[in-house]
C-alpha cells in the first residue's frame, strides 16, 4: 500500500514538473511579442525626429536671410514715409535713370563678351551693387542653376533680371521687386523660382542717394562640357 502511494505521489509530481514547464513559454512568447512592436515604432519615430530636424542648410539661409530682409525693409519704408511726411526727403535721380531699358540703351556694358557664371551690370552704372552682388549673390545663382539642371541638364542660357532697390543710407538697402528683363533666354520656372528666394534673402548697400534705384543684371550660363 505504501510503495502505491509513493508510486502515486511521484507521478503527481512529475505531472506538476511537466505541466509548469509547458506553460512557461507561451508566458514568456507572450511578453515578448507584446515588447517587440514597439522597438520599431521607438525607431521609426526617432529616425522622423531626425529627419524633421535636418533641415536643409540653403532652405536655413534663405529662411534667415528672409526674416532679416523684411525687417530692413519694412524699417525703410517707415523712415521713407516719415521723412515724406516732415518734408525732408532727398532728392532722388532723374526719373529716366531708373528706367533700366533706356540706361540698357545708353551706358550698357557688353554682355556677350562677358564670361560665363558672372553678373553683369546692363545699366552701367551701379558698381557699387555688382561687386557685392557678384560676391554674396552668384554663389546662390549658381546653386540654383546646379539644382535645376538636376533636372534640366541642357538648360543653358543668358539670365536677365529687372530689379528695384529700395534703401536708407542708415539702414542699408534690399530687393524690393524683380522679374524677368528683355532678352532673358531662361524662362524655367524652377530656376526663376529659385532666384528670386535668393534675393529675397539678400541684403544689399542701399542706392548712392538713398531712396529708390533700378538696375538691369544678367548672367550667361553655358551648356554643360561634353563628357
Amino acid at each position: 500500500m505504501r510503495n502505491w502511494l509513493a508510486l502515486v505521489l511521484v507521478v503527481i509530481v512529475a505531472l506538476g514538473a511537466w505541466w509548469s514547464t509547458r506553460s512557461a513559454p507561451p508566458a514568456v512568447e507572450a511578453a515578448v511579442t507584446a515588447k517587440s512592436p514597439d522597438r520599431p515604432v521607438a525607431a521609426a519615430a526617432q529616425r522622423r525626429t531626425r529627419l524633421d530636424d535636418a533641415e536643409p542648410e540653403r532652405a536655413r539661409r534663405l529662411r534667415d536671410g528672409a526674416a532679416r530682409r523684411e525687417v530692413m525693409q519694412r524699417q525703410i519704408v517707415d523712415t521713407m514715409a516719415a521723412r515724406e511726411v516732415a518734408g525732408t526727403s532727398q532728392p532722388s535721380a532723374d526719373p529716366g535713370d531708373h528706367d533700366p531699358k533706356r540706361a540698357s540703351k545708353s551706358g550698357a556694358q557688353p554682355t556677350d563678351e562677358a564670361p560665363a557664371d558672372t553678373i553683369v551690370d546692363r545699366t552701367g552704372n551701379h558698381g557699387y551693387l555688382t561687386r557685392v552682388l557678384s560676391r554674396d549673390l552668384m554663389p546662390l545663382v549658381d546653386e540654383c542653376h546646379a539644382l535645376v539642371r538636376e533636372e534640366h541638364p541642357e538648360l543653358a542660357g543668358m539670365l536677365v533680371l529687372d530689379l528695384e532697390i529700395l534703401g536708407d543710407e542708415d539702414i542699408g538697402g534690399v530687393v524690393n521687386t524683380l522679374g524677368p528683363g528683355q532678352g532673358n533666354e531662361l524662362a524655367e520656372p524652377a530656376l526663376l523660382e529659385c532666384v528670386r528666394e535668393s534675393l529675397l534673402a539678400t541684403t544689399l548697400p542701399p542706392p548712392e542717394q538713398g531712396g529708390r534705384d533700378a538696375i538691369s543684371l544678367s548672367m550667361r550660363f553655358d551648356p554643360p562640357a561634353p563628357e
